[in-house]
């Protein structure tokens, strides 16, 4: 189906050009809404049209009123110039953070302070998220220095407590990659996410691990001798209804239909591999793709291939609410995010995403056989094998970028993710040019090349084969499933499991028809019918395989019937999504008042310690139950098949949720 597509893009595609378009783009200071942002995307779009390419830049207003299906878009932000200097102790005194040396130095999106600045005492707050911890705080025209959720300390040291501003030293860990320690000069990305335009704002610096942990030894120092420590801050910025802007550059395609390549432009400067390498990788795919067709290389595919550039999840929530007609012609996509890594430096592997099991779909299993192709760099001394020299993966889905909205079952567009993670240097200061591979970048660019022009140019003939390569990999899911879950001994639970992977399996052999041409109807209906086959074979070989092995019937139990409020009532209520697209953390709970909002979260946590969870599962929890959410199955089966597709749900914390959401309007009853 594409090896031939993949040779002669591999003879064409350059990582050192894709680095070149890597290089241009950092100069830009990118957030989202933002004067840097439109001078990155403006030089794309010329970058892109000197490929002999037609592009265009769409633009869509960003001002904090307007809404795109359920993601409210905020104003456009400029930031001119801000800096914090220590001024008491005099000893001591220095430039703690400078915006005009480095932007991620001011937290983006910080509100100007009064013409020349504020001089204020700087208090650490040891338990900064906790309310509890504020009862005896003065925090009245002070700055606060911080480690946590900027938005959870926003609301309770600003606007509750009165401090004029936030100092944060934080650092997010990945181990065994990134631990606060390995990266003590670095300063993390921070930003402000303001509801909307008419609530108070503040302002806010960045300060690195080694930065703060010696400020904090001097505060103490000094609190001990009843001396404050005294900051000055300066900060020019300003708000205004502005624009995001998407960069589009179109393959035109012999017929109808298309395929779409989309990576996010955004990010402060320099935000190399998150995610100009993304964008550089998918412009040199581009300029391959096109260039081969021009000189005959390649023949003009069937279906269009669109390459968009966005800020991410704005942009692709812009795009397709503004474009709701186009969804239809859409077959695939691929979401290029951090592809660029240098994997000895950054410490992190290749990865293809799928797509989430609730969207049927034949695109992940595509990009990963793509992949195992491309990882072959070297061979053994006998020449009976090759395999790769880089560290790479095909992994479930796991969300948090573009592909999250365009997999949404209510898009319907399936979308796998190429990314590298973990990264020792994901969103902070250090994630420069020089951590960036021309090996892996051209990598990169092949794989979406390939990925796109083979569906672009698929038909009958093509799809016959893909069904049975999607067929042939059940087994090894199957194997999965089975050592994952035979040790637990529970016959049940790996019963509901292996029907749960026969029939996703099964809809995803399905979804490939959708590429079908009608040139050659009787072989890929057989195809279709063999792969199904197929499938039902290796389910019910693993089913009695491992009915020996347990000694136990492995058998499917009715959906639903597990989890902690198994006997309640509400497990028979059907809910239905209000809302197209998936649904973001932040206006997941905007609707309720700050009361109810406190109290809601209280009342999760107190319910996620108790099952060990925290809130990055209750997070995926949510999404992954609106992914399911269909109109037809009740909450019980919701939580069951999200249980199936995670290893994890709660139905009493999902009922939970979809009240919360029914509160809002994002969520009806009808039965």
């Amino acid at each position: 189906m594409y090896q031939s597509a993949l040779e002669a893009l591999r003879r064409e595609i350059s990582g050192l050009k894709a680095l070149a378009n890597v290089a241009r783009i950092v100069e830009h200071h990118r957030i989202q809404a933002s004067p840097g942002y439109r001078a990155a995307a403006e030089w794309c779009e010329r970058a892109l049209a000197a490929s002999g390419i037609k592009t265009k830049i769409h633009s869509y207003p960003y001002d904090g009123e307007r809404t795109y299906w359920a993601s409210r878009s905020f104003e456009e932000w400029e930031g001119l110039s801000g800096q914090l200097t220590l001024v008491e102790p005099q000893s001591q005194a220095r430039r703690l953070a400078d915006f005009s040396e480095l932007k991620i130095s001011l937290i983006q999106r910080s509100a100007p302070t009064p013409p020349g600045g504020v001089e204020a005492e700087l208090v650490v707050l040891a338990d900064p998220e906790d309310e509890a911890s504020y009862a005896n705080l003065d925090l009245k025209g002070k700055l606060v220095l911080v480690r946590g959720d900027l938005d959870r300390i926003r609301d309770l040291a600003v606007k509750k407590a009165g401090a004029l501003g936030i100092v944060s030293d934080g650092m997010s860990e990945f181990p065994p990659v990134r631990e606060r320690t390995d990266v003590p000069d670095a300063r993390q990305y921070t930003s402000f996410w303001w509801p909307n335009p008419h609530e108070p704002k503040c302002f806010g610096f960045v300060l690195s691990p080694r930065q703060g942990e010696w400020l904090r030894a001097l505060i103490k120092q000094e609190t001990a001798a009843s001396r404050p420590v005294i900051v000055r801050a300066n900060v020019e910025s300003r708000f205004y209804p502005g624009a995001i802007e998407d960069v589009e550059a179109c393959i035109p395609g012999t017929a109808e239909g298309e395929i779409l390549v989309v990576a996010h432009l955004c990010h402060p400067q320099a935000s190399a591999n998150d995610n100009a390498s993304g964008c550089g990788a998918a412009m040199e795919a581009a300029r391959a793709i096109a260039d081969l067709i021009a000189s005959g290389g390649l023949e003009r595919p069937r279906r269009s291939i669109r390459f968009l550039l966005v800020p991410e999840m704005a942009g692709t929530y812009a795009f397709l609410a503004s474009n709701e007609h186009l969804i239809p012609d859409i077959k695939a996509a691929i979401n290029l995010d951090m592809v660029g890594e240098n994997q000895e430096v950054c410490g992190s592997s290749f990865l293809v995403e799928k797509p989430p099991r609730s969207i049927a779909s034949f695109a992940g299993d595509l990009a990963g056989l793509i992949l195992g192709s491309i990882a072959a760099d070297a061979g053994n001394l006998g020449g009976t094998s090759r395999y790769a020299l880089f560290r790479h993966a095909v992994t479930p889905f796991s969300g948090g970028s573009d592909h999250w909205i365009l997999s949404d079952p209510t898009v319907g567009i399936p979308c796998p993710m190429l990314i590298q993670w973990p990264d020792k240097f994901y969103h902070t200061s250090q994630d420069t040019i020089d951590k960036v591979d021309p090996a892996m970048l051209s990598r990169a660019a092949l794989l979406t090349a390939t990925y796109a022009y083979s569906l672009a140019a698929a038909g009958d003939r093509e799809v016959a084969w893909l069904a049975g390569e999607i067929a042939a990999g059940f087994a090894a899911e199957c194997a999965a499933a089975g050592r994952s879950l035979s040790k637990t001994g529970d016959a049940t639970a790996l019963g509901s499991k292996l029907a749960f992977l026969r029939d996703r399996k099964m809809a995803d052999i399905q979804s490939a028809a959708a590429l079908g041409d009608g040139s050659a109807p009787d072989l890929l209906q057989a195809a279709l019918a063999s792969a199904n086959s197929r499938v039902a074979a290796e389910y019910g070989a693993s089913l009695a395989h491992y009915t020996g092995l347990l000694g136990a019937s492995v058998g499917t139990p009715p959906a639903g019937t597990s989890g902690a409020a198994a006997a309640s009532d509400s497990l028979e209520r059907i809910p239905e999504r209000a809302f197209r697209g998936p649904l973001g953390r932040r206006e997941m709970f905007a609707g309720l008042t700050p009361t109810e909002r406190e109290e809601w979260s209280k009342n999760a946590l107190a319910v996620l310690k108790d099952r060990g969870k925290d809130l990055w599962a209750l997070s995926s929890l949510v999404s992954s139950a609106l992914c399911w959410t269909d109109g037809r199955r009740n909450v019980g089966e919701i939580s069951h098949m999200v249980a199936m597709e995670t290893g994890w749900c709660d139905p009493d914390i999902l009922t939970m949720v979809f009240e919360v959401l029914q509160r809002q309007g994002y969520v009806r009853w009808i039965a």
